[in-house]
């Protein structure tokens, strides 16, 4: 199972950042209500393809962070992304994955708390 990861706009970390909800050091984001850390790295969130050709790779409403785009030999330029035929709108951010020790895999108990974690994260910073 994949790592739960948050997408954050520039607009919504640096508003968060305003009113002390969070802060950010290096690329490590604490909530400062729950203590919890995430790793951040840049990225975007796929709102539409805009050339009215079909969404082959079905990118739309996904994230995905620059190592990725780079796997799929996406060109990003600011709120765009081109991929072979494709031209997407995005919105440039952050994408965030809970901070956690990599000695060993999250057992079943971990990965719940995690999940916790990122839902008491958004239901104390998301308006």
């Amino acid at each position: 199972m994949a790592a739960c990861r948050l997408f954050l706009s520039h607009e919504a970390l640096e508003s968060w950042m305003t009113e002390g909800r969070v802060e950010v050091v290096d690329d490590v984001l604490t909530d400062n209500t729950t203590g919890q850390r995430f790793q951040l790295t840049e990225g975007v969130r796929f709102l539409a393809e805009v050339t009215g050709a079909e969404d082959a790779p079905g990118l739309v409403g996904k994230v995905k962070d620059l190592a990725q785009l780079a796997e799929l030999q996406g060109e990003c330029q600011h709120d765009s992304v081109i991929l072979g035929d494709n031209a997407y709108q995005v919105q440039p951010g952050f994408v965030g994955v809970p901070d956690a020790p990599q000695e060993a895999p999250p057992v079943e108990g971990e990965k719940k708390q995690a999940i916790a974690a990122l839902q008491a994260f958004f239901l104390n910073n998301v308006k």
